[in-house]
């Protein structure tokens, strides 16, 4: 899980700077809200990736019932 939103972080911050010279900044209207749009959503990706890479959760070893307590269960549930 980590590697592939380390990929997925890696990837989109080199698709930002690749992509920032092509941008239209100073262009008419609508190409410049495209480009600040287009921007934003980047960052959100990134920032979404980074913070989930920061915060996420270790994950809990799953460890299997053991079957005396399956079998104790089944027990007191026959009667």
């Amino acid at each position: 899980m980590k590697q592939r939103l380390f990929i997925s972080f890696l990837l989109a911050v080199a698709m930002i700077v690749y992509s920032f010279e092509y941008l239209p900044f100073d262009g008419s209207g609508i190409d410049r809200i495209f480009a600040w749009s287009w921007l934003v959503f980047a960052l959100f990706v990134v920032s979404g990736n980074g913070l989930h890479l920061l915060y996420q959760k270790k994950q809990r070893s799953r460890v299997a019932v053991p079957v005396r307590e399956k079998e104790n269960q089944r027990a007191k549930m026959r009667g």
